[in-house]
């Protein structure tokens, strides 16, 4: 056959279409860029950096669920910006895109009963929004549940992996340690009353500073040359969470030293120093400015009884709400809607937006069936942690943490509505994913043991 005739010397090639509407792409991209260097070189300069981060980070799944870890104690330290936008939500959407990338280029999916139980609640969610009276928040909590919902998946299929697991630990420790310093300071030096970052209520502030306090004590123990840091952390954390007044993250901690004392006693003696070091911590930080001490206990003094009649009439009227709308609720955040016309406030008087049970919450929004599921998803977290131990599934210290760091959230969530916040499913994500893994290699070492035998 006659062959192909060849280009003379210097003709072209024929250019391909895609390959032509590529190149016009790069061109229009490159030119936008150019005349925006021109007109807003420091808007232009962000953006470079922000897709050339984007980029880098989307085929990094790991360092995309570390940046959501990053942001999630610093998200009172900022505000909603345009269409509700944070550097959470953004963090979040990273994320998202680097775990689809990762199923594109082949990456297999882990499915386990958890996943169920949490994409019910969203399914629940979803409905109720359509259900509700009021959209605007229906759709808002639906988002974010939504969104915990998938950070939750991603967490599955990842947190095996012990060096992401102990790179999580660090990052809490050192966002929480910032997140606590900036809360002392709005504090001390600042117009805050308590605790807390400006734009986060001092509940939800504590409550994450909380359950991170089991992480920064386990590496304590795997480092001597960071040591001094991680008491220095421990301390300010402790401070912060002090002076927050949050009677519900002091009650966490305690049924977390609890159960720390009951099922761990070998580090039963590091740990009192290290809480006796943060104790000094608390007292530098209190004896810097009494004066303002003083005047937090007494403004908690002063409103003590009334939080707690407060606290047991949004119960109450979850509990109505939940009963007289069973299935699907009132709806995603309309909670706050009804509380003032069930517990007889007038008008203009204060309006709980939550109902300060995280279960309550659930069932008086979404109805008694998205509470049994949340209830059964930490029920499993916590029976899988406890199985991790027992099986040697994982590091130990880091499971042990991780069950110390439920239990905190737990008995928490009987007094604050925290399941809009990401240490609930944090922690059950990376307890499914170390029991799943645990259990496919013990099914491979069974396999292999009864291949040798045969």
């Amino acid at each position: 056959m006659p062959s192909a005739p060849r280009l003379a010397a210097g003709a072209r090639r024929p250019v391909d279409g895609a390959v032509a509407l590529a190149l016009l792409g790069v061109a229009t991209v490159a030119a936008l860029l150019a005349a925006g260097a021109v007109a807003m070189p420091l808007t232009t300069l962000l953006f470079v950096f922000g897709a050339a981060a984007f980029a880098f980070l989307v085929t990094r799944v790991d360092l995309a669920i570390l940046l959501v870890v990053a942001t999630a104690p610093l998200e009172g330290q900022f505000q909603a910006g345009v269409a509700g936008t944070s550097p959470t939500k953004l963090a979040g959407y990273v994320c998202i895109a680097a775990f689809l990338f990762a199923i594109v280029r082949g990456r297999k999916l882990v499915f386990e009963r958890g996943q169920a139980l949490v994409l019910g609640i969203l399914a629940i969610a979803l409905i109720s929004t359509a259900w509700a009276d009021q959209l605007s928040p229906a759709i808002t909590t639906t988002t974010r549940y939504a969104s915990f919902a998938v950070i939750y998946v991603i967490i599955t299929q990842f947190g095996a992996d012990r060096l992401l697991q102990i790179r999580i630990a660090w990052t809490l420790a050192i966002t929480c340690t910032i997140a606590a310093a900036l809360g002392l300071y709005y504090y001390l030096y600042g117009n805050a009353q308590l605790a807390t970052l400006p734009h986060a209520q001092q509940n939800d502030f504590a409550f994450i500073l909380a359950t991170s306090l089991p992480l920064m004590f386990f590496l304590l123990g795997r480092t001597q040359l960071l040591r001094p840091f991680l008491l220095g952390a421990i301390g300010l954390v402790s401070a912060a969470i002090l002076l927050s007044l949050s009677r519900g993250a002091f009650l966490g901690l305690a049924a977390g030293f609890v159960v720390f004392v009951l099922t761990d006693r070998r580090r039963v003696q590091v740990t009192l120093t290290a809480g006796a070091v943060a104790a000094v911590g608390v007292l530098l930080v209190i004896h810097s400015n009494p004066q303002r001490f003083h005047e937090a206990l007494t403004l908690k003094q002063n409103v003590a009884q009334e939080n707690v009649s407060t606290r047991f009439g949004a119960w109450s009227a979850a509990a109505r709400l939940a009963s007289d709308h069973p299935l699907l609720g009132v709806g995603p955040g309309n909670f706050q809607f009804h509380y003032n016309q069930l517990t007889g406030q007038p008008l203009g008087a204060l309006t709980l937006t939550v109902a300060h049970n995280a279960l309550l919450d659930v069932a008086a929004e979404l109805g008694l069936v998205a509470m049994c599921l949340l209830a059964l998803y930490l029920v499993l977290a916590f029976t899988r942690l406890t199985g991790t131990i027992e099986r040697g599934y994982g590091d130990p210290g880091f499971v042990r943490a991780l069950r110390i760091s439920l239990t905190i959230a737990i008995v928490s969530a009987t007094f604050l509505s925290e399941q809009y916040f990401l240490p609930f499913w944090l922690i059950g994500g990376l307890a499914a994913a170390i029991w799943v893994d645990g259990q496919r290699r013990e099914a491979e070492a069974k396999a292999v043991a009864v291949a040798e035998t045969e």
